[in-house]
């Protein structure tokens, strides 16, 4: 079978990228883990447009960012924004639990939280997380957890954002290297799909095809350049689906 010359760098990329969230926070990905796409926005949207259906709803965190309502409301389906508590100024975990209903299918964090680039502690992390893993059993659907990640590296204080992925296995991490690594023009721009997410392979499917429908070019002479990705962290994240289903 002929494997033409774009295919070979995108799975070049793929393979790059994989190898640095390994190295970065130890999560094991595949290439196979790994769509390539032209920018954050590219990777919202295919990603939305993979596991979104009318009706469906999904969970935001305030302060939320209007274009997260644009791109769910385009699909038919519903935001919901769980409020701050207003003493410890992170998410509301009352409100959040009331707010998780069997029409939940997506929760959308952003990393660092926008507008204010606050870092969310592993604390909070841990209990998103668990609301969402209790409300699966409940409901009996799968929750899906999108990490947008497009700006990690700028949270106030140079303080460390939580690896969504070692707290949860139905996560989904967008990023974009244009923000953080000031290449705009040639970003290393991608969905990472945690290798034990429930239906991932429906999933990856779901975002190539968007992103073909899209026609969203995925740049070639991009891919060398993502050999140089970051090879390690200051604090490197262990693995652990925690809330493994």
């Amino acid at each position: 079978m002929l494997v033409s010359q774009f295919t070979k760098e995108c799975l070049g990329a793929a393979s790059a990228v994989a190898a640095s969230l390994e190295c970065r926070f130890g999560t094991s990905y595949a290439a196979s883990d790994i769509v390539m796409t032209a920018g954050a926005d590219s990777a919202m949207n295919a990603f939305m447009d993979a596991v979104l259906e009318p009706e469906d709803e999904v969970v935001a965190f305030a302060p939320c960012g209007q274009m997260y309502r644009a791109l769910v409301e385009d699909r038919g389906a519903r935001l919901v924004e769980v409020p701050l508590d207003e003493e410890t100024r992170m998410p509301d975990f009352v409100a959040l639990e009331c707010m998780l209903t069997s029409r939940t299918k997506l929760a959308i964090v952003s990393a660092p939280s926008d507008p204010d680039a606050t870092a969310y502690p592993e604390a909070v992390a841990d209990g998103i997380a668990g609301a969402l893993f209790r409300a699966q059993r409940a409901f009996g659907r799968t929750i899906l957890l999108l990490a947008d990640e497009a700006q990690r590296d700028m949270a106030n204080d140079g303080v460390q954002n939580p690896w969504w992925p070692a707290f949860y296995r139905n996560t989904a991490v967008v990023h974009s290297s244009d923000v953080s690594a000031s290449v705009a023009g040639e970003p290393a721009s991608y969905v990472a799909l945690t290798p034990e997410m429930a239906g991932r392979g429906d999933v990856v499917a779901g975002v190539r095809r968007a992103l073909r429908e899209a026609n969203a070019a995925y740049e070639p002479a991009m891919a060398p350049r993502v050999t140089v990705l970051p090879s390690a962290a200051a604090s490197p994240v262990p693995f652990a689906a925690r809330f493994a289903s």
